[in-house]
């Protein structure tokens, strides 16, 4: 069974489906995200113990590369560092259609009955109207039409706790235009392209920065589980975010790819079922199981890599 259909934390995928709607566009989350490639790669995080399954790609970086391979473009990004001016561009743009914002701090989302427990977690959302008191916006978390006070607003999309984002904070996309119509093979092998060049710039990143990645990353997480040497921020994340949104990544990438490039289809559908499985045995706290599944994930993205960077 290959195909996905469900929840998960999706955010800017729903966000960017929700704009391109907007003008008519109807593309589904999965596909836009497929198209993101964040699902790509992994780069060790030494403070919390976990691989990050997504090289060094931002999930904003990720937005405008979707939009690109789909063939649009969007304006509305803020010239400014400067929240007043934000401010004064968001309601410029909120009158002339629905607004992407992110990231933003769901610490600071005040509809968001946990959010007093998610400070610094990135987020994207979609705004629609703006007041002097309130932004009202649509929440791919489950919070259609909720309301967010301005000086809430501002302090998340701020994002100053956020790690996975561009430099400048107050980022915003608004008004697609379609710039040309890609087929969907152009727009497969074009996104292959793109993954390779992704991998690309993760290695020589890591070379740069002494960083760890890809399956060198996996298997220092798996070393690390296997001793039990784990945060709680660590758990948290594994048994509530990490492997269940690497799973559906990889679902959705492989039934993207599946018409057009075997080899690595076949590579992303086995990754989503040891995502799956390790998903499972970090709630269960197997760590010395999870340690071996994590082992397997790593032997895949060596295969990722050379499948990719062969072509």
């Amino acid at each position: 069974m290959d195909t996905y259909v469900g929840n998960g934390a999706y955010c800017y995928a729903n966000s960017t489906a929700m704009l391109l709607a907007s003008i008519g566009e109807r593309v589904s989350p999965s596909y836009i995200e497929a198209l993101t490639g964040v699902g790509f790669g992994a780069v060790w995080d030494e403070a919390e113990k976990v691989a990050w399954f997504n090289g060094k790609l931002t999930p904003d970086e990720g937005i405008d590369h979707a939009l690109k391979l789909l063939g649009f473009t969007a304006a509305g990004n803020s010239p400014s560092a400067d929240e007043r001016t934000s401010i004064e561009v968001l309601e410029e743009e909120i009158w002339k259609g629905p607004v992407i914002l992110g990231p933003l701090d769901m610490g600071m989302l005040t509809y968001h009955p946990n959010h007093p427990h998610l400070s610094g977690c990135d987020h994207y959302i979609i705004a629609y109207a703006l007041d002097e008191q309130y932004l009202y916006l649509h929440d791919p978390a489950g919070f259609p039409h909720v309301r967010l006070p301005i000086q809430s607003l501002c302090e998340a999309w701020k994002a100053d706790k956020v790690r996975w984002k561009r430099s400048k904070p107050y980022q915003m996309w608004s008004r697609p235009e379609r710039i040309n119509s890609p087929s969907e093979y152009e727009t497969a092998q074009n996104a292959v392209n793109y993954y390779k060049t992704l991998y690309v710039e993760t290695i020589e990143w890591a070379a740069q920065n002494n960083k760890s990645v890809n399956a060198e990353a996996i298997r220092t997480f798996s070393h690390f589980v296997g001793k039990k040497d784990v945060t709680p921020g660590g758990v948290g994340n594994m048994k509530y975010f990490l492997f269940q949104l690497g799973a559906r990544r990889a679902i959705d990438t492989a039934d993207f790819l599946k018409n057009y490039e075997p080899a690595l289809t076949k590579i992303k559908a086995q990754q989503a079922r040891i995502f799956g499985a390790c998903h499972t045995l970090a709630v269960q706290e197997d760590w010395s199981s999870l340690s071996k599944a994590l082992t397997g994930l790593a032997i895949l993205e060596e295969q990722m890599i050379e499948t990719l960077l062969t072509k």
